[in-house]
């Protein structure tokens, strides 16, 4: 018998295992070289379970794996109001910046990656 769990934000019918294969699917696209794939997933999934920093950090990175470096830089700016800013934050955001040829803030973002990896 499958059982209906609270983190699935309401979305009545969904279990943990349903988000978890949602989950998976996205990992596996994103590492196979389909990022436009992993992104809808994930996109989904955030519809149904908002605001989960791993998978608004996972989406934003299989945003700017599928060079949509405007909307991955959107949902890292979900991902700060939410707290969420780490190493892993400033790296990917320093990539978006790059690819968007704005060199100076993708080097501020650079600096702050490598100074909170320093720190651990």
């Amino acid at each position: 018998m499958q059982e209906s769990t609270s983190d699935t934000g309401g979305a009545e019918g969904l279990t943990r295992a349903h988000i978890e294969l949602m989950d998976l699917l996205s990992y596996i696209y994103l590492r196979h070289g389909l990022p436009d794939k992993a992104a809808a997933l994930l996109i989904a999934r955030d519809l149904l379970v908002p605001d989960n920093r791993v998978t608004l950090l996972t989406l934003a990175i299989a945003q700017v794996r599928a060079v949509k470096y405007e909307r991955a830089l959107e949902t890292l700016e979900r991902l700060a109001m939410l707290g969420a800013v780490d190493a892993s934050f400033h790296l990917v955001r320093a990539q978006a910046f790059q690819a968007l040829g704005r060199t100076g803030e993708a080097a501020s973002a650079m600096r702050a990656h490598v100074s909170l990896r320093a720190s651990l």
